[in-house]
């Protein structure tokens, strides 16, 4: 039986994704590295608890702190909203993936599967999110009401 390439498709797509995942991935992580290294230098550069007090009393001091402080509560919500947007395009992609399969013309059963599954990890990730946005409104990680429009 000969190579088709209606294989190759799906086979690329899921490649692709997976190099995005893993370059994204390394970029966050570079980023806390380089964010970690600065901070550290910055508080290697007091040499007593006195002057580093003085620090944070001043307006520099309290923003250096207050990163530190409402980091948790960014971080949660950018979480959710992140893989809130994950789902969406995973599921999204797995629906294109129904109809190419289902299609007369290109019926194919691997994309039947293929849609079904990524439709299935799309539902799984956003009921995620939203088990999180819960547990995070508990234990107080967020704020129990959104916020308000400017």
């Amino acid at each position: 039986m000969a190579f088709d390439s209606v294989y190759l498709i799906p086979i690329a797509a899921f490649a692709m994704i997976a190099v995005v995942v893993i370059s994204i991935a390394k970029t966050r992580q570079r980023s806390s590295e380089v964010r970690a290294e600065v901070q550290s230098k910055l508080i290697e550069r007091f040499s007593s608890a006195p002057e580093f007090l003085t620090f944070i009393q001043t307006e520099e001091g309290k923003k250096f702190l207050g990163h530190f402080e409402s980091s948790p509560k960014l971080n949660a919500r950018d979480r959710i909203i992140r893989v809130m947007g994950r789902a969406l395009v995973v599921g999204s992609v797995g629906i294109g993936f129904l109809i190419i399969g289902f299609l007369p013309q290109t019926y194919n059963e691997f994309c039947i599967i293929s849609g079904f599954l990524l439709m299935a990890l799309g539902g799984g990730l956003f009921l995620s999110a939203l088990l999180s946005l819960k547990l995070s409104r508990e234990w107080g990680l967020m704020d129990n009401q959104p916020p308000a429009n400017s």
